[in-house]
């Protein structure tokens, strides 16, 4: 019995010491990273001062978002917005974005365009919805076309893939256009 209390303290103490090694080792590697971190930001400095130049900045040239090649869509696993729930099928894109990704997805809508916050211009399909004052609210999804942008306003049935950009700083979906083909309006106006 006294043998097997030895033992099993001659592992808690082991167990302990592990620990302990482990903890002191990751505190001194964050130490570390942290001080080689504070090191690169003062030479980095030093550097801008001992170089007596002012730094410029060179404005960025606004562009508008593409995509940088047609991508390839699964057209047997297709994933349609509905006009009777363009809203919340939207919103569930961007909502659960993560489980999207990938999917090939076919919606239709009007072309509309915005600038982003670095002065990009990005193009969407959308729709009009209820908003503040009467119908001036807009649901839809970004797209990235590898081709020229139709007018904005130009109604259009898109097919294409859900990838992930970035809007206003923020991830957002944004359909990757496999196909895009000028049609008729539709329902112009959706309320789900």
């Amino acid at each position: 019995m006294k043998v097997k209390k030895i033992v099993l303290i001659c592992l808690l103490i082991i167990l302990i010491i592990g620990i302990a090694l482990f903890l002191t080792n990751t505190k001194d590697t964050s130490v570390e990273k942290a001080s080689d971190k504070n090191n690169n930001t003062m030479n980095e400095t030093t550097n801008e001062i001992s170089e007596g130049e002012e730094e410029q900045e060179t404005p960025k040239e606004p562009t508008i978002r593409k995509s940088a090649q047609k991508a390839q869509a699964d057209m047997g696993n297709i994933l349609e917005i509905k006009d009777n729930f363009f809203i919340e099928q939207t919103n569930d894109v961007y909502y659960n974005m993560n489980d999207y990704l990938g999917k090939t997805i076919k919606i239709e809508g009007f072309i509309y365009n915005y600038k982003d916050s670095n002065g990009d211009t990005c193009y969407c399909v959308v729709r009009n919805t209820p908003g503040c004052c009467g119908n001036d609210g807009l649901a839809g999804l970004d797209i990235r076309y590898y081709d020229e942008y139709p007018e904005v306003n130009t109604w259009v049935e898109i097919i294409g893939v859900i990838g992930e950009d970035y809007a206003f700083e923020q991830k957002i979906p944004a359909i990757q256009v496999t196909s895009l083909k000028e049609k008729e309006p539709g329902v112009t106006f959706v309320t789900k």
